[in-house]
């Protein structure tokens, strides 16, 4: 079955043949589907992207209902999907060829708050994952460190944490857990040197590795 289609007028239902396969036979398959957000002249589907996910919803609700009641739906759990725009880095770039000190101030002044505006803590996590070089798929669970959200990711492989501001206590929780990798908003520091410096050496007795983007 195709995955993909480059008409308007050819949408295709992956959604439908892969997890409705997946209930019958207790398989893993996985698909990624990918549109055009092309317009159209309809008033409740604006674009041919949201006449695809509407067509994905209703796939899901059907098979829901046709499994109803079936132990085989229980432990399938959520039949849902995501959905990712392809967009610009949600940080600021770092222009290294400034042409003198004065645009180096400049710059630097700029990457006080390096985060664009309007973007989401979801989608900070999101490009942290990717450029962490995992999947979309990857297993993500949402924990509280000392009243801190901390995303895990693939079972302690990589502990994220965007939370501002950042406490001692759930830096110190997050090390305790020995991660593989553990990534920090710089901003959550605070302009706080000392908490910054107490984190490396926290992460580094663990034998983890710390970063801050």
């Amino acid at each position: 079955m195709p995955l993909f289609s480059t008409s308007s007028r050819a949408v295709v239902q992956p959604g439908r043949g892969c997890i409705g396969l997946n209930l019958a036979d207790g398989g893993h398959r996985k698909f990624i589907l990918v549109q055009l957000p092309e317009p159209t002249d309809r008033k409740d589907y604006k674009t041919i992207a949201e006449i695809t996910k509407e067509r994905v919803r209703r796939v899901i609700k059907k098979l829901e209902a046709e499994q109803a009641g079936k132990l085989q739906l229980e432990a399938k759990g959520d039949l849902g999907f995501r959905v990712y725009k392809l967009a610009e880095s949600n940080f600021k770039p770092w222009n290294a060829q400034v042409p003198d000190a004065t645009a180096l101030g400049q710059q630097m002044q700029l990457h006080v708050h390096h985060v664009l505006d309007g973007r989401t803590e979801q989608d900070l996590f999101t490009e942290i994952l990717l450029k962490s070089g995992f999947q979309l798929t990857t297993p993500v669970e949402q924990l509280a460190l000392e009243g801190m959200p901390v995303y895990d990711v693939n079972g302690g492989e990589l502990l994220v944490c965007l939370a501002q501001p950042l406490t001692h206590e759930a830096l110190k929780a997050m090390a305790l857990r020995k991660p593989q990798r553990a990534v920090c908003l710089d901003a959550g520091f605070a302009d706080n040197d000392q908490l910054k410096a107490n984190a490396v050496q926290l992460f580094k007795g663990k034998g983890v590795v710390f970063k801050t983007v």
